[in-house]
């Protein structure tokens, strides 16, 4: 914490009165500062990731200007002896990922405000599809099987030197066989995502049980509308009853579903490709399984 509080004060030119921690996740941890000046307090995270940190930092840039929900301003990133830092705006409200359900005081209007936003942000369009800052593709389906084919052959070799559950790679095989036939018809409006819109990354105003801001986007690039639904369905999300609320207000493909559980593997993969280890097998592998039932419910080749 000393660390913090020198850098703090070197970048932002002012005096920290109290550093606290506020959290920890897969790749970094993360400080509440409080400071002598405005804005007076302040988020900094820590991650031995300074290249995630670097994006983090271009993906929150962009999305400010881009969305209607508040994305935190970002002060500096810097790296030292191998330890990043990311200064960011501090964002009033309550964690989604501390919030309890029993705390939501109007369970309705919070879940609409969450599918009123993503929708919002779906309307950002783009003529390619790829990254938010270089999209090429002018089809989701080239782009995506590009990105499809890296998992396909990371899971392949893990598969192979038996490091990969039978039930999940049955799975991205599944994909791989398929793929023409889930992708033939996907949309090709490029939407903004913000790569990782769950609940967790919520910071929810609890008594008007609203979102002041979403942090921590992954991977944010132009996507076809289904992309990120898979976040719908995950942390409150699935007792909000998101995904269910988004398909009642907006008309979805023969595939939704399908794609839903695909998405979900196919980016915690991406994940652990990314950070060269996981601990959410449990979850790749729930994930999988639904997989291969939409796949039998669809009726593919099996």
């Amino acid at each position: 914490m000393d660390k913090i509080k020198a850098i703090v004060e070197d970048k932002l030119n002012t005096t920290v009165i109290n550093v606290s921690s506020v959290g920890n996740g897969a790749t970094a941890s993360c400080y509440c500062v409080e400071i002598a000046d405005s804005p007076f307090r302040l988020i900094v995270k820590t991650s031995k990731h300074f290249e995630l940190m670097c994006e983090e930092k271009h993906m929150n840039e962009f999305l400010r200007e881009k969305v209607s929900f508040k994305i935190p301003e970002t002060y500096f990133v810097i790296n030292e002896n191998s330890i990043s830092y990311l200064g960011m705006e501090f964002i009033e409200g309550v964690s989604g990922r501390t919030l309890k359900y029993s705390q939501i005081k109007d369970k309705k209007h919070l879940a609409n405000n969450i599918i009123d936003c993503f929708i919002d942000m779906q309307n950002v369009h783009n003529d390619k599809f790829g990254p938010f800052d270089n999209p090429t593709y002018y089809s989701w389906k080239e782009y995506y099987k590009e990105f499809f084919d890296k998992i396909y052959t990371f899971a392949n070799d893990k598969y192979n030197k038996g490091e990969l559950n039978k039930k999940i790679f049955k799975a991205l095989n599944l994909i791989h066989i398929n793929f023409d036939e889930i992708f033939d018809n996907a949309e090709n409006t490029p939407c903004l995502s913000h790569g990782d819109f769950w609940t967790p990354n919520m910071i929810i105003d609890i008594e008007k049980s609203e979102i002041t801001g979403v942090i921590d986007p992954f991977n944010t690039r132009f996507v076809e509308p289904e992309y990120e639904l898979f976040c719908l369905t995950l942390g409150l999300g699935k007792k909000l009853k998101l995904y269910k609320n988004y398909k009642e207000r907006v008309q979805v493909s023969k595939y939704c579903d399908l794609k839903v559980e695909l998405y979900a593997l196919c980016n915690e993969i991406d994940w652990w490709m990314r950070l060269g280890e996981i601990d959410t097998i449990k979850y790749i592998k729930m994930r999988s399984i639904k997989l291969i039932k939409q796949i039998k419910k669809a009726k593919l080749k099996r």
